[in-house]
């Protein structure tokens, strides 16, 4: 057995003078191959990419998604989708279309319930900025909306006349469980302060701006067949209207807008609108002048049909 060198205080390693592994043009060469590498792993993947997104949202003759390319980064991994169009077939408009600004797809962390991944999915458009964030798993899916803030101009390219028949932002928080691609259990709270219904012609009868401020729903699956109307607030004290409903929505799972509701409450006019808009006393039953009314909404979620006052 060999003994080791021992090397006294005041000498040097023989092993410094030895000509270095490292050295700058290995470097360089190393660096430049696994650039290269990169480059082309990256290529070939964002390719791929394209060409699946192109036709999987593209070619959804039901709801196609167009959209300029799509980026692929591997600094905090995430794909960017540029300029999503997603086009008014999606919502029965086939003359508008809605445009985004990005939509970026990205890791977010493991879920241990279900077991899977758990994915960020950012989208933004105008002062609208969504924030979902669904678990990929071979169990269920679900999806958890965060910190989602919705300007309601969003939805002009949903309506005919391409205007929202609302105003103001929302901000909504929820989660949604999926099974069989049918709903099995979820909650959705939509908050605003700055609500109004803006100037409008509505079946002929024309309405100037409302400022409501407060809009409040709230909602939750009971069970997969039902889901349960905690609260529809729209209005506070002295606003022009206020109305409280709460019911049910009975889930045709074949048929979503098909499904039944089932809302009850109650809605106060203040003389503010029974004097300047007289065309609501035609929907309004005539033994009742006071501005209190207990109002029913029945009908499938697509044309729940008029509210019925008592």
């Amino acid at each position: 057995m060999s003994k080791r060198k021992r090397i006294q205080y005041n000498e040097l390693n023989e092993e410094i003078y030895a000509p270095k592994y490292w050295t700058t043009p290995r470097l360089v060469v190393i660096g430049f191959f696994l650039l290269f590498m990169g480059f082309l792993v990256n290529f070939s993947l964002e390719e791929k990419i394209n060409k699946y997104l192109q036709t999987t949202l593209g070619n959804n003759t039901a709801c196609p998604i167009q959209f300029e390319k799509a980026e692929l980064s591997y600094f905090f991994p995430k794909v960017i989708v540029k300029n999503p169009v997603i086009m008014g077939a999606c919502f029965g408009q086939y003359n508008n279309r809605l445009e985004l600004k990005d939509i970026k797809i990205a890791f977010s962390s493991p879920s241990f319930y279900p077991v899977g991944i758990r994915l960020h999915v950012e989208a933004t458009s105008g002062k609208s900025h969504i924030n979902l964030y669904p678990v990929l798993s071979v169990f269920s899916q679900n999806v958890k909306i965060e910190k989602t803030i919705i300007d309601t101009q969003l939805f002009a390219p949903m309506t005919e006349t391409n205007m929202s028949p609302i105003s103001g932002t929302l901000s909504i928080e929820g989660f949604f469980e999926f099974k069989s691609g049918q709903v099995r259990d979820g909650e959705i709270a939509v908050v605003s302060n700055n609500f109004s219904l803006p100037s409008q012609n509505i079946k002929g009868f024309e309405l100037t701006q409302l400022n409501l401020q407060t809009l409040n729903i709230s909602a939750h699956f009971s069970n997969p067949q039902t889901m349960v109307i905690d609260k529809i607030q729209i209005g506070k004290d002295k606003a022009p209207i206020e109305m409280n409903l709460k019911g049910q929505l009975h889930v045709r799972e074949n048929d979503f807008m098909g499904s039944q509701l089932a809302l009850d409450g109650n809605l106060k006019l203040s003389q503010f609108i029974l004097v300047n808009f007289a065309f609501v006393k035609l929907f309004l039953p005539e033994s009742n002048t006071s501005g209190n009314y207990k109002m029913k909404v029945n009908g499938p979620l697509r044309n729940p049909g008029a509210p019925q006052f008592l």
